[in-house]
C-alpha cells in the first residue's frame, strides 16, 4: 500500500526492538538479585513497559535516518552507495548504544540506576584506567562487536521487487509520510500524555526498582544530555564521616514505638504562599486573615525558609526531606531515579494510607511519578477529578480552583481508610492568578496581582476547614501548612535571597496543642518529615541528615537552600555562603534578611563553612553514587 521506503524503514527499525529485548534480558539475569522480591507479573509489565521507552529510544536516535530513508526520490534511493551510507550511520549508531547498555549490566551493581551523562564527567577517570577497563571487561567490546555484526547482518536490503510500481510521488506517499510522521512524533515523546516521556515514568510499580528494568541505558543517557552532572567533592573520606560531622544518626528513631491510636496527618502546601503575604508575620498587614486565625491557635514557627524558589523543588524537601542544593531540580534530574525514601516509604509500613491530590493536570512537574517513586500509594490529579465538575471548576489554564477542590479533598479523605497520610497542593495562587467570577470584587486587590488570589486561597482553606471539622476524622488530625516557595515582592525587608525564601509553616491539631519547644528557631521544608516522624512516633531509618525534627530540643535551627550558583547555610547567628568559584562569604541572620558582618570569631568560620561542606558533600556524592542512604543494604526490594 505505502512506498517501499517506508515500509522497508518500519522494517529495519522493527529489528532493534528485538535487540533491546535482548539487552533489557540480559540486565535483568546478571542483575535478578536485586528484582527477587518482584512477583513474576510484575517483572513481565516491566518488560512490556520498557517498549515504551526502546520505541522512544530507537526513533530519536535514528531520527536522521529516517529521514533520510524516507524523503528522497527513488532514483536516489536505489543508489548503492546510498544504501550502504545509511547502512553504516544505522548500525553505527545503534551498536555504540548498545556498548551503552552493555556496560551499564555491570555499572549498575555499582550506582543502583541506569547510566546518564555521567559518562561525561568520569572520561578522565576512564583515561586512565582505560588499559584496566579493557583487559577486565573485554568481552563488552567483543559482545558490542557480535551485535554490531549481527545488525549489519540481519540489515534488510533495499530491493523493490519493481521499482515502477513506487513513484517518487503519490497520494498514498504523502499519506504514509503523515502518518509516520505523527507515529514517530508520538513514539518519541511517549505518547500523548500532558508531558513527553522521561525517566521518571518508569517507576509506577511496587518495587519502584523495577523502573530500572523497563527503562533502557540509551533512554537514560539521551534523556540526560540537557542535564547538568554534579561535581564529586572530597572535604570529608566518605559519606560516613561527612555524616558524622554533621552528628547525624541514621537510627535515632528506629525503636520508636507508635502510640494505641496513629493520628492522621494532612500536610497543605500553598501555592506562592510567602510570608510577605501573611498578616500573622507581618503586624496584621497581610491578605490571610483564616491563615492568621488558625496560626494564633496552632504552633506557628517565625523563622521558616523554602529549600528553593520553585514548586519543583518544594515537594522533593517536604516529602522526602531532600533540599535542591543543585541547579537542577531533583525531580527532572539525571539522578531522579536514585534511591529516595518519603513519606509513603516512611508511613506505608506503619499502616497509613498515604495519597498526594494536585488539581493541575496529571503529570504536571513530573509530580504524579515522583510521589509514586517515594512510596505514596494514591494520586490525584485532574484526570481522577470528577468529570461532571471538570469543566465548571476549570480555570482555563493550570487545573481545579482551589474551593471546589478543597472540597473535593475533604471528600475524597473521608473514603480514606485511617490512618492516613495526604498531602494536598493548591494551585489557584499562581500566575494567571485567577479567581473565579463569582468571587470577583469579594478580596482585596493588594498593590500586586497575586494579593487577590492569595485572599481567594484563603477563603478556600476556610471553607475546606468548616467541612472537615464536620467529618469523623478530623478530631485526631494533624494538620501542617507552609508555602511552597515565595513570589513577587513589594515589601523591601523580603528583597533579598534570604526573604525570598521566607515561607510559613504551621502546625495545627484540632484536639491537641501540638508541642512548642522553640518556635523562635530556624526551620525549613526539610525539617517537615523528620518532625513527623518524631510526633508521630513512627519507627524509621530512612531519613536525611539535611532536616531535623522541631520537636528535638537538642538540635540547632539551620536552613538550607542553593539559588543561582551559591549554596547557602543560614545559623541563627551567621549566614555562610559558598560562591561559584569556591569563595566562602559570611552575613549576619536577621529576620528575614541579611546584612554584611566584618568581624565573626575564627571558629565560627571554620565550623559553619566545614558543615556547609559536609551538606554539599552528603548531598552531591550521595546522587551521584547513589548513596544518600550509605547505611542500608546497596540493593533494596522496595520503596
Amino acid at each position: 500500500m505505502f512506498h517501499y521506503s517506508l515500509k522497508i524503514t518500519i522494517q529495519r527499525l522493527s529489528i532493534l526492538l528485538l535487540f533491546y529485548f535482548g539487552l533489557r534480558l540480559a540486565f535483568y539475569v546478571f542483575n535478578r538479585d536485586t528484582f527477587d522480591a518482584a512477583p513474576a507479573e510484575q517483572v513481565i509489565f516491566s518488560f512490556l513497559h520498557g517498549l515504551r521507552f526502546d520505541l522512544a529510544t530507537l526513533l530519536t536516535l535514528n531520527l536522521p535516518f529516517i529521514i533520510f530513508s524516507v524523503l528522497p526520490n527513488t532514483t536516489l534511493l536505489e543508489r548503492k552507495y546510498y544504501q550502504r551510507s545509511l547502512q553504516i550511520y544505522f548500525v553505527g549508531v545503534n551498536t555504540i548504544f548498545f556498548f551503552v547498555n552493555l556496560i551499564d549490566i555491570e555499572y549498575f551493581k555499582f550506582i543502583g540506576r541506569r547510566t546518564s551523562n555521567e559518562l561525561f564527567s568520569i572520561t578522565q577517570d576512564l583515561k586512565e584506567q582505560a588499559s584496566h577497563l579493557i583487559i577486565d571487561y573485554w568481552y563488552f567490546f567483543f559482545i558490542t562487536f557480535l551485535l554490531g555484526l549481527l545488525l549489519w547482518l540481519l540489515y534488510k536490503p533495499y530491493r523493490p521487487k519493481k521499482a515502477a510500481t513506487y513513484p517518487n510521488w503519490d497520494i498514498l506517499r504523502i499519506l504514509g509520510l503523515v502518518v509516520f510522521t505523527i507515529f514517530c512524533i508520538l513514539g518519541i515523546r511517549g505518547g500523548i500524555q500532558y508531558k513527553p516521556l522521561r525517566v521518571s515514568h518508569a517507576f509506577i510499580q511496587e518495587p519502584a526498582v523495577l523502573g530500572n528494568l523497563a527503562l533502557n541505558s540509551s533512554f537514560t543517557f539521551i534523556r540526560s544530555l540537557n542535564n547538568i552532572s554534579l561535581e564529586r567533592t572530597n572535604y570529608f573520606e566518605d559519606q560516613a564521616a561527612a555524616a558524622r560531622y554533621l552528628q547525624f544518626n541514621p537510627n535515632k528513631y528506629l525503636k520508636a514505638s507508635p502510640p494505641a491510636q496513629p493520628i492522621n496527618v494532612v500536610i497543605i502546601i500553598l501555592e506562592s504562599f510567602a510570608s510577605e503575604y501573611i498578616g500573622h508575620e507581618n503586624n496584621g498587614r497581610g491578605f490571610t486573615p483564616f491563615f492568621d486565625s488558625l496560626a494564633s491557635q496552632g504552633t506557628f514557627f517565625r523563622h521558616n525558609y523554602a529549600n528553593g524558589k520553585r514548586s519543583i523543588l518544594a515537594l522533593p524537601a517536604i516529602l522526602a526531606g531532600l533540599p535542591g542544593l543543585m541547579n537542577d531540580p531533583y525531580i527532572s534530574s539525571v539522578y531522579e531515579s536514585s534511591q529516595l525514601f518519603g513519606l509513603g516509604s516512611i508511613l506505608n509500613p506503619a499502616g497509613y494510607t498515604t495519597s498526594f491530590f494536585h488539581g493541575a493536570a496529571n503529570g504536571t512537574m513530573g509530580f504524579n511519578a515522583f510521589t509514586k517513586s517515594i512510596g505514596i500509594s494514591h494520586y490525584y490529579g485532574l484526570d481522577e477529578y470528577p468529570q461532571a465538575q471538570k469543566e465548571r471548576d476549570f480555570d482555563g489554564l493550570w487545573g481545579i480552583v482551589d474551593e471546589p477542590y478543597l472540597q473535593y479533598v475533604a471528600g475524597e479523605l473521608s473514603k480514606q481508610k485511617p490512618p492516613f497520610a495526604a498531602t494536598v497542593f493548591t494551585l489557584s495562587s499562581h500566575d494567571p492568578y485567577f479567581v473565579p467570577e463569582k468571587y470577583q470584587g469579594k478580596f482585596p486587590k493588594g498593590n500586586l496581582p497575586i494579593h487577590e488570589t492569595i485572599s481567594y486561597a484563603d477563603y478556600a482553606l476556610r471553607q475546606f476547614f468548616k467541612t472537615a471539622a464536620r467529618q469523623p476524622w478530623y478530631a485526631n488530625t494533624l494538620f501542617v501548612l507552609t508555602g511552597d516557595h515565595t513570589q513577587k515582592t513589594k515589601v523591601k525587608g523580603y528583597k533579598n535571597d534570604v526573604g525570598m525564601h521566607k515561607v510559613p509553616l504551621l502546625f495545627f491539631h484540632p484536639s491537641q496543642k501540638f508541642p512548642a519547644y522553640n518556635t523562635g528557631k530556624l526551620s525549613q521544608h526539610a525539617d517537615i518529615l523528620p518532625t513527623l516522624v518524631d510526633y508521630l512516633q513512627v519507627p524509621t531509618n530512612k531519613l536525611l541528615p539535611f532536616g531535623h525534627s522541631l520537636l528535638d530540643s537538642a538540635a540547632d535551627g539551620k536552613v538550607l537552600y542553593y539559588l543561582e550558583g551559591e549554596a547557602t547555610l543560614l545559623h541563627q547567628d551567621y549566614i555562610t555562603k559558598i560562591l561559584p568559584d569556591n569563595r566562602i562569604k559570611f552575613y549576619q541572620y536577621q529576620l528575614h534578611g541579611l546584612k554584611p558582618v566584618k568581624n565573626i570569631p575564627a571558629n565560627v568560620k571554620e565550623k559553619y563553612s566545614t558543615e556547609l561542606k559536609a551538606y554539599l558533600q552528603y548531598f552531591n556524592n550521595g546522587l551521584i553514587d547513589n548513596n544518600l542512604y550509605y547505611w542500608l543494604p546497596s540493593k533494596l526490594p522496595a520503596k
